[in-house]
């Protein structure tokens, strides 16, 4: 089908990363439970991501395989490394191994933006490669919805030797979890999702394990929901997803 461009007018530049790996029953993916007093999505399950900040261009030497791509998707996907680590301590770039107390001591200054994500890479040894963050689709909200987050998406692998530990501010709890697993506790009303995360999680849930996913050769697909005149939200079919629309009463907003 013909895909609509993207028109990011009055949105605001965001980036996320799904993070998986294989557990004891086929993929898992890293799920996030915001803080209920967060301003976006608070108290909803997400995965590691916020705004892109001025400071995510890759211009240092730090960043590897980001010559020729698109600026903002360049941008973007340095905002979502340094994003997964902030709330989930967990490093996407390659090096030698960053124990606790430095990571302790980073992770606060990033979260505040008083140390770049360039800066932090260089001061642990550490390079950032494009090819460890896949993009995996772009969500923007429809004109007069809500907040237009412009998101891009992206999955990458658990990195050998690292370990996910929650925040605490942002991110008030983690954990892996196999995607059909969370997909039956919000059917069950016992976790809240997002109609993006949900669809995302349904898309990943057609897949057991993460090989699998990776070798999908769907094309990251542009996705802006449209609220129809029966009351329904939804997302065209052919890209990817099984789940795609829900009563717009349903609808969690953010």
């Amino acid at each position: 089908m013909e895909m609509q461009a993207p028109d990011p007018t009055d949105s605001i530049p965001a980036a996320t990363v799904i993070i998986g790996r294989d557990g004891p029953q086929g993929l898992e993916i890293l799920a996030i439970e915001r803080a209920r007093g967060m301003g976006f999505a608070g108290g909803a399950i997400a995965f590691p991501g916020g705004k892109v900040d001025a400071s995510d261009w890759p211009e240092d030497p730090v960043f590897e395989g980001f010559e020729g791509l698109d600026p903002d998707e360049a941008t973007a996907m340095v905002t979502a490394a340094r994003e997964c680590f902030e709330e989930s301590g967990i490093l996407l770039s390659r090096g030698p191994a960053v124990g606790a107390e430095t990571r302790a001591r980073l992770r606060p200054l990033s979260d505040r933006h008083e140390i770049a994500f360039g800066r932090l890479l260089a001061e642990i040894g550490h390079t950032l490669d494009a090819v460890e963050l896949r993009p995996f689709a772009r969500w923007l909200p429809p004109f007069g919805f809500h907040t237009r987050f412009d998101t891009r998406f992206y999955l990458a692998a658990l990195p050998p030797g690292e370990e996910m530990q929650a925040d605490g501010h942002e991110a008030v709890h983690a954990r892996w979890a196999p995607p059909a697993a969370l997909l039956a506790e919000a059917d069950a009303g016992r976790i809240s999702l997002l109609f993006p995360t949900r669809c995302n999680i349904a898309r990943l849930a057609q897949f057991d394990s993460l090989a699998a996913v990776l070798m999908d050769q769907t094309p990251p697909p542009f996705v802006q929901p449209e609220v129809d005149g029966d009351g329904w939200l939804s997302i065209p079919e052919g890209i990817g997803y099984p789940y795609r629309r829900e009563r717009l009463e349903n609808v969690r907003r953010a």
